[in-house]
């Protein structure tokens, strides 16, 4: 074989290798973006708060008076929406959830 046919031959080959990336780029599935477990409208046990909720000043220091049990050791209750909340202050995971009491409605 000449140098010319190896080369010839290179060069296709480095075509069809070039087309078939470019046709499994197209075959890739499209990514979908879940949902962030940081939602406040999402509150699970094991899921983590925003970080707001993981600072001293939203800490509920009244947690008795409200009928809910000491925080754990670096732990806070702290109110989301219509739920008191007993985050881990290390990481922000959510350890409780207690869903507000409705007080008599006031005139």
């Amino acid at each position: 074989m000449n140098s010319k046919s190896i080369i010839a031959g290179l060069a296709i080959l480095s075509c069809v290798s070039l087309t078939s990336f470019a046709v499994h780029a197209d075959d890739a599935p499209a990514q979908t973006v879940q949902p962030s477990k940081d939602n406040k409208d999402e509150l699970e046990l094991g899921s983590r708060v925003p970080e707001k909720y993981q600072r001293k000043g939203d800490v509920i220091h009244n947690w008795k008076a409200k009928g809910l049990h000491e925080p754990a050791k670096e732990s806070q209750w702290v109110r989301i929406n219509d739920k008191y909340v007993q985050v881990q202050t290390t990481n922000g995971y959510i350890t409780d959830i207690v869903p507000v009491k409705k007080g008599p409605m006031k005139k």
